[in-house]
């Protein structure tokens, strides 16, 4: 039959063991953030020029872009031309949006830090092509009053093919300021707990490590008290204010114990068609049909047993159940390998999602599936 050229009947063979709890050392750096250490973003419209052809038709810009260039011309921007028009003629230059990401731990001024430059008018590529000196500046300080962080400039390469209206500059930034993060409030760190670890009991677990820490024991109060789920509060010593960092240093460092890790995940962007599966992730005995495809994940048969009929119906999952009660290992397939063979089987993305999906609605996946944006 047509509906089966497509057929799939998978029989993969792994002891069924799921790590869903684990005890093993760990620190409380591995499970947590310090507050005040985010990442900061500083931006600015700016314009790339030494493009060969490849720049932006000042006749497709938006009222948006026409304003942006209005504004960079206002504020001493070399733009290419006489006015805006001259963008039109030789489309040799760009308008792009800069941006530079400050990492957690904070920056001095004077340092140097990777740029990424994007096309906003419509370039259809900016390789070979060189930034104009563009002052960065907080994006929410987006005005003639706005406070230059740093300074942008230099040539632009193209990191992906795929997408030659991306650059990046290496070290085109120059800070013009410290950002120095703060970490304390009032005497307290607050230690926020990682998304993927933000699970019952977590935030118990790390007070009660750092509590417990010899580093801590000594002190006449217990420093560190879980807010909530995803939070923990440790107080200052007065005898560490003098060297603060000191002191995160041996919160994060602490050993947290008989942690339950997270199941397994499966991660599914589907507006992009995206799919991460962990290795561990498994799929129970079962049987899905979908758009042609049978998949099937059957426990491996017993040495000399026949195989079944394919016109007979077996009820593949009670079946591993009464094997199991036997004392056999029936084993679980690994869902990157029905991944794999479905790949093979040249399945769309959005093909094997939905395969995913059905699975998932069963409670056929070993693991946690969650869906991004």
């Amino acid at each position: 039959m047509n509906t089966f050229k497509r057929s799939l009947s998978l029989i993969i063979s792994c002891i069924f063991t799921v790590t869903a709890f684990a005890q093993q050392p760990l620190r409380v750096e591995h499970f947590v953030r310090v507050k005040g250490q985010e990442e900061t973003e500083i931006r600015q419209f700016g314009i790339v020029s030494g493009l060969n052809g490849t720049g932006d038709d000042v006749k497709n810009y938006s009222p948006l872009a026409h304003g942006i260039m209005r504004q960079l011309s206002r504020s001493g921007m070399p733009v290419p031309g006489a006015d805006v028009k001259g963008i039109s003629s030789t489309r040799n230059s760009a308008l792009v949006e800069v941006v530079v990401r400050i990492p957690g731990t904070g920056a001095r001024n004077g340092e140097r830090l990777d740029c990424t430059v994007v096309s906003v008018g419509g370039a259809k590529s900016l390789s070979g092509g060189v930034l104009s000196t563009t002052m960065l500046s907080s994006p929410f300080q987006q005005d003639e009053n706005s406070v230059p962080l740093g300074m942008a400039s230099g040539n632009i390469t193209i990191a992906q093919t795929a997408s030659p209206n991306v650059g990046r500059i290496v070290n085109g930034c120059r800070l013009l300021a410290d950002f120095l993060n703060p970490y304390i409030d009032n005497g307290l760190v607050t230690l926020v707990i990682k998304k993927e670890h933000a699970f019952p009991n977590m935030a118990n677990k790390i007070a009660e490590a750092i509590n417990k820490d010899p580093e801590f024991q000594a002190l006449s109060i217990q420093p560190a008290k879980a807010i909530n789920s995803h939070s923990v509060v440790v107080r200052v010593p007065t005898t560490d204010f003098a060297d603060p960092m000191d002191f995160v240093a041996k919160i994060l460092n602490a050993d947290v114990l008989d942690v339950p890790l997270p199941l397994p995940r499966v991660t599914i962007n589907e507006r992009a068609g995206t799919i991460a599966i962990d290795e561990k992730v498994e799929v129970k005995p079962t049987l899905v049909t979908h758009r042609g495809f049978i998949a099937e994940a059957a426990p491996q048969l017993p040495t000399g047993e026949p195989e079944d009929l394919p016109q007979q119906f077996l009820d593949i999952d009670t079946d591993a159940k009464f094997r199991q009660m036997n004392g056999e290992n029936v084993v679980n397939m690994k869902l990157k390998a029905l991944q794999a063979s479905l790949n093979a089987l040249k399945a769309t993305p959005q093909e094997i999602i939905d395969i995913i999906k059905i699975l998932h609605a069963q409670g056929a996946i070993v693991g946690d599936v969650v869906y991004i944006d």
